[in-house]
């Protein structure tokens, strides 16, 4: 599987397989999210089609999927103006370019999307604090059944808070058995559907848990609810946030577990405890692996190697390390 940008947000080009673990490391601001959030859009603007236009006639099949990605690239912040065309359904092949047609007329805005692929969904992970949103979108969600309307709120959000609550019929992997000795305790629902934390048979309120107890928490519900199945792809945006580094270590460790057992999974990081971990459990685990270095508006692998761009991805992350040496150094110097 590839994804190919160009001109989409702050990314003036990137091209990124997704054959088991994808790793776009770099600094803030660099676009390493535009394309998890791209690929997102791209794989529910696929499924919202298949099951909600799929009776229209084929003069109609363009123009409702184009409809479908502008509706979700609002719904996800991605900035962008591009139009987008959809081809070859048969053979589940994607291709959508565009152009801006706001501005200059030459720049081509697009993306393509390559090879054929049986996603069903996909899961964005972008912060723990999803937990402290689960009741509000319960509630909004009776009160929109209710009122019989839609209200506009966070898409990204709202898709994962849904299958925090909502079981999927497939089969997924079990991995409670792995996360919860982690945790020293579990995720379960009380008689009303809350969650709450169960340590030791006390209950524990989710707003005095451990942001990085509730991180690995959404891993053990989406494994339950059979959310981390091979036809589901897992995007994880920077999840070394609210994590101490062992506990990096250990995420590290159960992601490319979860590759090794057929999941693709694409994360986003700056950190370099992550990045090594995962370099590292993957060789360990001989897992498909490619790394991709985000600087200068592009997203790209140094000489198609893992290990020149890793080379190169630490380079850049250490930068912090060398004004540390350089205060040493005229520490020493002025005596």
């Amino acid at each position: 599987m590839e994804l190919q940008l160009k001109n989409i947000g702050m990314i003036k080009e990137a091209n990124v397989k997704l054959d088991g673990l994808t790793v776009i490391a770099g600094e803030n601001d660099t676009g390493k999210s535009t394309v998890g959030k791209v690929f997102y859009v791209l794989v529910k603007g696929m499924k919202l089609f298949v099951s909600e236009w799929k009776e229209k006639n084929a003069e109609n099949l363009s123009t409702s999927l184009l409809a479908v990605y502008f509706l979700l690239f609002k719904k996800t912040k991605l900035e962008n103006n591009a139009s987008m065309l959809f081809k070859d359904k048969e053979d589940e092949l994607v291709e959508l370019k565009g152009q801006d047609y706001t501005s200059d007329k030459d720049h081509t805005h697009g993306v393509s999307f390559c090879k054929k692929t049986k996603i069903e969904d996909i899961v964005f992970l972008e912060t723990p604090l999803v937990w402290s949103f689960t009741d509000f979108f319960r509630d909004i969600a009776q009160v929109e059944s209710q009122m019989n309307i839609k209200l506009d709120y966070p898409y990204l959000m709202k898709d994962l808070t849904f299958k925090l609550h909502i079981k999927n019929a497939s089969n997924g992997l079990d991995i409670r058995d792995k996360v919860i000795p982690l945790m020293g305790g579990e995720f379960k629902k009380d008689e009303v559907g809350r969650y709450y934390f169960d340590k030791n048979g006390q209950r524990i309120e989710l707003v005095n848990t451990a942001t990085g107890i509730k991180y690995f928490g959404i891993f053990q519900v989406l494994s339950q609810n059979n959310y981390l199945n091979k036809d589901t792809v897992l995007v994880l945006d920077e999840p070394e946030v609210h994590l101490h580094p062992k506990w990096q270590l250990k995420m590290a460790e159960l992601i490319v577990d979860l590759v090794k057992n057929g999941i693709k999974i694409l994360v986003n990081s700056h950190s370099p405890y992550m990045i090594e971990a995962l370099q590292r459990y993957g060789e360990l685990s001989e897992i498909n692996a490619d790394f991709y270095l985000a600087e200068d508006a592009y997203i790209k692998k140094e000489n198609d190697s893992n290990s020149e761009t890793l080379a190169k991805i630490f380079e850049k992350l250490s930068e912090p390390f060398d004004v540390f040496e350089e205060m040493e150094s005229e520490r020493f110097q002025n005596g």
